[in-house]
């Protein structure tokens, strides 16, 4: 690796290559650099390291002066060579606004040779305060630890842990992520430099070295054992509330309360109480205020909480609620809004994210089928269910049970959340007892499915997605109706231009590339430049009931609680109400 970064030309000099007649050669060491590397390269015995380190000491003498990276590189091969490393640790992985830290920063000596530490460093955000506990360097003797404490405050006023590209509102209609006041050398890197860290100034084989590390939040864990975690910044009081987007209809069942469910965490050290209040659109009916009181740090309470909609009728337009926590003692007298987000998976570092305690409600005239039943099988990460409860179609999730041996032509639709084939083992045991649920008069509706569904050949006629599939990545590409007449775009809601607005992400994936002549696509759609796509959503007799394939990308959309998805959704469920060319 170390031979690798240096820049030198065998047989340079008079040469007709890029660099003949450079000396690309480190800087005022001729040829001895290399010629250290190639020695400490030759010599490296993986059970003796120590054995290079005359090498990589002497090296690391020519290079003072030298490129900044590279002299780090080989200090870090010079400590990995003599055995020695630097470990910071802190008694807290989750911490506030002023909370104080107790830091631990060591030297572990693993060599044969003596190692002295000049200094031991905690290097922190601006507004943070450093306490150091144990002064003076050491002598580090072979075979110990070298161990300085110190008190970390956090700023009063620091932000909760978000990415540095997040920190800011997205710009170009939510396409560019604002960098503003974002250090030149952090620009790009997929993830911050920590917040934290340790340096050290020790000297190893007379050469002055610096190290740092981060400084992690380490515990032991019975089963796996040391965990270590980053750091992560967040209020007192951490408040979220679900669903943070939703439709709410202006006729029929827009009268009904919405459930909204709020958590709180207490991420302050102790006992403490909390007062959540709640900010709903002018003319709403108010929401009470609510106390909780916590035990413990980490604790987390949940409630449960209606809001009605106003007295007058509603309007079509876009509403906020909002939830704000006030500490029982009376600080932040203005309100926490907002959680911390970790995304933790065993198989990669925890990352954060802020969660806001908003939720935009989308107010908008959707009309709904005569509707008794809907079935749904869930699919991957699906939320659609919920979302189509939540404005007033009778959705009842599928199992395993009902779909073997439930009696199918209770459901006035079934409809096959995105990539259920590839999830849910007793859909594709049962499919033959859905597509005879069709034949006899149902409604049958699949969402987007992946090629374990062509290949299996699971739909009733034959059809084919590409490989790579068919898609349109642009969420605001022109939607084309091939058939302007058809029950799709007109029963129980008109659908035109407006409801193909706001779209979020994409149109749709996974379109049908062939199918049989069965099926009548009902959209064109494609991406700027692309070719015309029509496979986006197809239709199709099946005996006395009705079969639809679509690859709109409604798991999407309705969550986000666009206004247009809906109705096109409903007018889908509709279908086995009106005839099917």
């Amino acid at each position: 690796m170390l031979g690798g970064r240096v820049a030198r030309i065998r047989g340079g000099g008079g040469g007709l290559g890029l660099f003949a007649g450079v000396d690309t050669s480190v800087h005022g060491a001729g040829g001895r650099y290399p010629a250290l590397i190639d020695s400490a390269r030759a010599t490296l015995n993986p059970w003796r390291p120590a054995g290079v380190v005359p090498y990589l000491s002497r090296a690391l003498r020519l290079l003072r002066g030298a490129d900044a990276d590279q002299r780090a590189l080989l200090e870090r091969a010079l400590a990995i060579a003599a055995g020695v490393s630097i470990d910071g640790t802190t008694d807290d992985g989750i911490v506030t606004q002023g909370q104080r830290l107790q830091v631990e920063v060591s030297a572990w000596n693993a060599g044969d040779s003596v190692v002295r530490v000049d200094s031991l460093d905690v290097r922190v955000p601006a507004g943070w305060t450093v306490e150091r506990l144990d002064f003076g360097g050491a002598v580090v003797p072979p075979g110990s630890v070298s161990a300085k404490r110190f008190i970390v405050g956090v700023a009063r006023d620091a932000d909760r842990t978000q990415p540095y590209f997040l920190r800011r509102p997205l710009t170009n209609g939510g396409g560019l992520y604002d960098w503003t006041g974002v250090p030149a050398d952090v620009r790009g890197l997929p993830f911050d430099p920590p917040p934290v860290e340790a340096r050290v100034r020790l000297t190893i084989a007379g050469e002055p070295v610096t190290l740092t590390r981060e400084i992690v939040y380490r515990y032991r864990d019975q089963a796996i054992g040391e965990v270590r975690r980053p750091l992560f910044v967040t209020r007192d009081i951490d408040v979220a509330i679900t669903p943070d987007e939703v439709l709410w209809p202006v006729d029929g069942g827009g009268r009904e309360p919405r459930r909204f469910a709020v958590t709180l965490t207490n991420r302050a050290r102790g006992p403490t109480a909390a007062r959540v209040t709640f900010t709903v659109p002018r003319g709403w009916p108010p929401i009470p205020a609510e106390s909780l009181a916590f035990t413990r740090e980490d604790e987390t309470r949940s409630l449960s909480v209606a809001l009605s909609p106003p007295a007058q009728r509603l309007t079509a337009g876009s509403y906020e609620l909002r939830a704000t926590a006030i500490g029982g003692d009376g600080r932040r007298a203005q309100g926490i809004e907002g959680a911390l987000q970790i995304i933790d998976y065993p198989h990669i570092r925890p990352r954060a994210l802020v969660q806001g305690s908003v939720v935009q409600i989308r107010a908008a005239k959707i009309e709904l089928p005569s509707l008794s039943r809907v079935g749904y099988v869930r699919g991957a990460a699906d939320r659609v269910p919920e979302a189509l409860l939540a404005v007033g179609i009778p959705i009842e999730l599928l199992g395993p049970d009902s779909l073997a041996r439930g009696d199918l032509s209770r459901y006035d639709a079934i409809v096959i959340g995105s990539r259920a084939y590839e999830t849910d083992p007793a859909l594709v045991a049962n499919n033959r007892r859905l597509l005879d649920y069709g034949r006899t008069g149902g409604l049958l509706l699949v969402q987007y499915q992946q090629y374990p569904f062509v290949d299996g050949g699971y739909a009733p006629y034959p059809l084919r997605i590409g490989r790579p599939h068919d898609r349109v990545t642009d969420e605001t590409a022109p939607v084309t109706p091939l058939d302007a007449a058809h029950p799709a775009f007109h029963y129980p809601n008109e659908i035109g231009p407006d409801d193909w607005r706001e779209w979020v992400q994409e149109r749709g994936l996974y379109f049908a590339h062939d199918w049989d002549s069965t099926y009548v696509p009902l959209l064109e759609s494609h991406d700027p430049g692309s070719e015309a796509l029509k496979g986006g959503l197809l239709v199709a007799p099946l005996g006395r009931g009705t079969y639809v394939y679509t690859g709109l990308s409604f798991f999407r959309q309705l969550p986000a609680g666009v206004p247009g998805a809906y109705r096109l959704f409903a007018n889908l469920l509709g279908l086995k109400r009106t005839s099917v060319p």
